[in-house]
């Protein structure tokens, strides 16, 4: 399902980005194009008004000028002196060159209604120019005129080939689109690279989330089992202390049953975020001698030994849900008493780190490996030591809901190990905003 969801982003970006490019580039080629081709006729008349201001100051037009002007194969020059071609075009122009400026004269007659073989009588100096295209395909600037002259008149067909102008458009054309090619492939290359990184958070909440609805169907299939069981039992048995018994049994499972619904209830909300606080100042010291309190005895029966451990200076309040604190550091008191050996200790503390409160819970149970210090807080993670647990109450849910809390908080919890042996666990709540530290 990812593969074909990468692929499918990748051909949407790709595409999107790509229209984009392609507009891009037709613009710059359309603005190149137009560019160029202005350059090349600005410099097409630069160099017009030169010839032609040759040609009128000139009574005897050189040879030699006529080769230099043409020897660089841009301009090709027809002059006729009172109609009559000028001799050193019959000597030097070939028969294709000819039949050109024939087709020339013919298309500025024709067409642009320029007859320079004329025999009207004109004053000052004219001419015309414009494109055209040879029978060979070939692409002109054309300038036909008269230039009056004391004995009459010198007409002229001026033609500058635009061979060099396409060759370059042609190879500007294609460097673009090579670039605009090059482009797309990079740009494919990034997307690829890129929506792969975008899913790899959904496919890692997917498995996830896979593995959450099959640990907690594991769960549930427990209790469901004893129920079941129960009442199959009670269908077939008129045993009155039986009865009571497996009804005993049930209550137990179902009461199990509950827990574990409202803990995936509490961590449905805190995916949401939209788990319930009622935030309030609170006294740290307040909750923990409460803690110490509710799990002394618990900690006596077991023979652990309990110790609490308070600052002698006043400390500030800490705002947060007295309800869901309570809940974490139960949570963390839970876990101490189950990983922790008869004849063991548990020291709780807190202590002022601005602008934080820090809860300590320490003990010298198995402690936790270092490989399994953020994996603790992980959904219906255990340890590799839990097999030291008997409470069936956990489902190894409790360190992440814990966490859970404790982020909604805006604080951190975390573990590391004791000074001497077991775990130490930690938990960071802001204090209270309307208290100065």
């Amino acid at each position: 399902m990812f593969r074909k969801l990468h692929m499918h982003m990748t051909l949407f970006c790709t595409m999107v980005t790509s229209c984009i490019i392609l507009v891009m580039v037709f613009i710059c080629l359309l603005y190149a194009d137009s560019n160029l081709r202005s350059n090349y006729y600005n410099s097409f008349l630069t160099q017009l008004n030169s010839i032609l201001i040759q040609l009128q100051e000139q009574d005897c037009i050189s040879h030699q000028w006529l080769s230099k002007l043409q020897e660089n194969g841009h301009f090709q020059l027809f002059l006729y002196d009172n109609g009559t071609t000028v001799s050193y075009q019959s000597y030097h122009n070939s028969r294709e060159t000819k039949k050109l400026a024939e087709e020339t004269a013919n298309n500025a007659l024709y067409k642009h209604n320029i007859d320079i073989f004329s025999t009207e009588p004109c004053q000052i100096i004219t001419h015309t120019e414009y494109n055209f295209t040879s029978s060979q395909k070939q692409d002109f600037y054309v300038s036909a005129g008269i230039i009056p002259k004391k004995n009459g008149r010198l007409s002229f067909l001026i033609l500058f080939t635009t061979y060099h102008m396409q060759s370059q458009i042609v190879n500007m054309r294609l460097v673009i689109c090579f670039a605009g090619i090059a482009a797309i492939l990079l740009l494919f290359i990034f997307s690829w690279h890129f929506t792969k990184r975008m899913i790899i958070p959904l496919e890692k909440s997917q498995k996830e989330q896979t593995l959450f609805i099959a640990a907690a169907s594991h769960e549930l299939r427990s209790p469901l089992t004893v129920l079941r069981s129960g009442i199959e039992v009670l269908r077939q048995t008129d045993d009155p202390g039986e009865q009571s018994h497996f009804l005993d049994l049930m209550y137990e499972e179902s009461t199990h049953m509950q827990n574990l619904t409202n803990n995936l209830l509490l961590l449905a909300n805190a995916d949401s975020k939209h788990m319930p606080l009622d935030m309030q100042n609170c006294q740290p010291d307040g909750l923990l001698i409460n803690i110490y309190e509710k799990y002394e005895s618990i900690a006596a029966k077991k023979q652990i030994a309990l110790s609490i451990s308070l600052p002698e200076e006043l400390l500030p309040d800490c705002y947060c849900s007295r309800e869901k604190i309570t809940q974490v550091f139960s949570i963390l008191m839970d876990n101490a008493l189950s990983y922790t050996h008869p004849g063991g200790e548990i020291s709780i503390s807190v202590q002022l780190v601005k602008p934080y409160l820090v809860f300590s819970f320490s003990d010298t149970g198995c402690g936790v490996p270092d490989e399994e210090k953020e994996l603790v807080f992980k959904r219906f993670y255990r340890s590799g030591h839990s097999h030291s647990r008997t409470d069936k109450e956990h489902f190894g849910l409790g360190l992440c809901i814990a966490k859970e809390i404790v982020n909604a908080h805006k604080g951190k919890i975390w573990v590391e190990d004791n000074t001497c042996k077991g775990s130490c666990f930690y938990v960071k709540l802001p204090v209270s905003p309307h208290v100065s530290v």
